[in-house]
């Protein structure tokens, strides 16, 4: 019997990723996080990137339901997939730890290193539950999903801005972040249309911020119009992301160039590029949460 040949799971995002960007749609500006994306039976919220790549597979699928279940686990409730239906792959993981002998001093040391597996889920929109006595509506009544709509918090987005020490210069119609001054540059706050676009900006930039050699060390001062540089912006869009749906506001920049363009070529020529992109966003994003003790979850890293 021939095996079946395996899924590329970089290949198969990387191509739902472009399904979406052609159509001008970035679905890290979603409400991913906090519209529940999770397991519909036990309850648990999707953490690191398996939120958004959730919201990916809505977005291209039009699922109604934030919520997801493993295929054993519809079987355990009577339930079944329904026939054609796409799984959502997931990423599982962390940072694992092995012994290894050195040559050349015969020394044993740990060496750390990033492992990761990846699961599929089934949204329960391909779920069919009509030979089971638990309903389906049953379970989303029971999950008492996270409500979107509320307001910002913008003294968490204040609080978080002050906690990192940045320096700041106010002013002209630019926001920007220069790697060789190590400094900010931001538009007035009454020049923007509303609080969460010159928030969202501010923590964009910041995120730029977090990649000085004294803090996460990557590589900026890249040609603009590069790879390199859109890679990056890349980088601090999804970390603005990342930290905006922390604190319950929205990511949407204002009086900032698009790169959906210069990011499609950066997906089409690196089929890892964007969970390598997401790996290093929260890191990003990480370092500032925890700069203002907020919460900050891990995810596994690209191998």
């Amino acid at each position: 019997m021939k095996k079946k040949a395996s899924i590329d799971k970089f290949q198969l995002l990387t191509d739902k990723l472009l399904s979406l960007m052609e159509q001008g749609v970035k679905p890290w500006e979603k409400p991913w996080h906090s519209a529940g994306y999770g397991n519909a039976i036990t309850g648990h919220q999707y953490q690191g990137t398996n939120p958004l790549l959730a919201a990916i597979d809505c977005l291209i699928h039009d699922y109604s339901s934030p919520l997801f279940i493993g295929f054993a686990q519809a079987k355990e409730q009577g339930w079944q997939i329904r026939k054609g239906s796409k799984a959502t792959w997931l990423l599982w993981g962390g940072t694992a730890c092995k012994e290894v002998t050195n040559e050349d001093t015969g020394e044993t040391e740990k060496r750390y290193f990033n492992s990761f597996r990846w699961l599929n889920v089934f949204n329960l929109d391909c779920v069919d539950d009509s030979e089971s006595d638990r309903k389906i509506a049953d379970v989303i009544q029971a999950q008492g999903l996270v409500n979107t709509n509320a307001e910002p918090r913008l003294e968490d987005a204040e609080a978080l801005i002050a906690a990192q020490n940045a320096v700041v210069k106010f002013g002209g119609n630019m926001a920007c972040y220069s790697s060789s001054a190590d400094k900010i540059q931001m538009p007035r706050y009454e020049d923007f249309t509303g609080a969460e676009a010159y928030y969202a900006t501010f923590i964009h930039e910041l995120s730029h911020w977090t990649g000085h050699p004294s803090r996460l060390d990557r590589k900026l001062g890249n040609q603009f119009g590069s790879q390199a540089y859109a890679y990056e912006e890349l980088i601090a869009e999804l970390s603005a992301a990342f930290v905006c749906n922390e604190i319950g506001m929205s990511s949407e920049l204002e009086n900032h160039a698009s790169y959906l363009d210069n990011w499609l070529q950066v997906l089409k020529s690196d089929k890892r590029a964007f969970i390598k992109a997401a790996g290093q966003a929260q890191k990003a994003a990480g370092l500032l949460l925890t700069n203002a003790e907020m919460k900050a979850e891990p995810v596994p890293a690209a191998a």
